[in-house]
């Protein structure tokens, strides 16, 4: 079947050897296509929304240990990947937009929603979102998220990064040196896992979709910051990364008390990671894949 306008949610021909992973064509409200990989058949509905630079293909390890009464839906961004490039700010509204576009494609019965990185405040925004529309959400999981509590995104450093970011990653792109960056990044997925996920953000078009989200990101935690939503809907977990790597004891320690205070705040369930640094996605993927199910129950 082909996907068209009338088929939000078309699969493509299988994109692993294994076959139980699918590509998906999910349209979203202005006609985009949001490129999908999803696994599983039943009527539980995880939808896994990644960190700033990394697309769908970086949730592999995850959809892979997932049960097969649950329907994993992991997708590309705009920009990123299969999905197509859009003009405009993309700010956690626009952001958001698209996570929901996601979920309304797909039937549920029980839905979690999961963000890793950037993709939590994104996941939470959505989460929200849901709620006021009336929509039950099973439970929010979030996995090293980008964290309005914690003061180290909002340092002359952390703003200073960020606008590097949007100046070097085209160039890089053009370069042929960001797909080497990100295969770094995503170093403990398997081989084939790992060429996948990088490139589907190794290009010029995902370096200025990368560049254009990262110009929103300090402003949109802070407005967070300045007018906190209120509590999640359905459960709360958040799993934090322990290993310091780049960041530092100091910071890493920062990042993690921010993300159990996350926790408290939601009434939620505080999961520290030991064997992870930030992509706790590739280095302890059944940490995840059981808390996801967990939430499900």
């Amino acid at each position: 079947m082909e996907a068209d306008a009338a088929d939000p949610c078309a699969p493509h021909p299988p994109t692993r050897e294994t076959g139980q992973v699918r590509s998906l064509t999910v349209r979203a409200a202005d006609g985009r296509s949001l490129h999908a990989l999803t696994q599983g058949e039943g009527d539980h509905l995880v939808v896994l929304e990644a960190g700033l630079g990394a697309g769908g293909a970086s949730w592999a390890g995850v959809l892979d240990l997932l049960g097969p009464e649950v329907r994993a839906v992991a997708y590309d961004r705009a920009g990123y990947g299969g999905s197509d490039r859009v003009r405009g700010p993309r700010d956690l509204a626009a952001l958001s937009a698209d996570l929901l576009a996601v979920v309304d494609a797909v039937p549920d019965d029980r839905l979690v929603l999961v963000g890793h990185s950037w993709g939590g405040p994104i996941v939470r925004h959505a989460a929200q979102q849901l709620a006021d529309r009336g929509r039950e959400v099973r439970g929010v999981l979030l996995v090293d998220p980008a964290e309005e509590l914690a003061d180290l995104y909002f340092t002359p450093l952390a703003r200073g990064m960020n606008r590097a970011q949007g100046v070097a990653l085209p160039v890089l792109a053009r370069l042929g040196l960001l797909a080497p960056l990100q295969r770094a990044a995503v170093s403990g997925l398997p081989e084939a896992l790992r060429a996948e996920a990088a490139a589907s953000v190794s290009t010029l078009g995902a370096a200025f979709a990368v560049a254009e989200e990262s110009r929103h990101m300090t402003r949109g935690l802070q407005s967070l910051r300045l007018d906190p939503p209120p509590p999640l809907p359905g459960a709360v977990s958040v799993i934090s990364g322990r290993r310091p790597e780049g960041l530092g004891r100091r910071m890493r320690d920062e990042l993690t008390a921010a993300h159990r205070a996350r926790a408290d705040r939601e009434l939620g369930r505080f999961l520290p990671a030991e064997q992870s640094g930030h992509v706790v996605g590739a280095s302890q993927p059944e940490l995840i894949a059981g808390e996801i199910e967990r939430l499900l129950r």
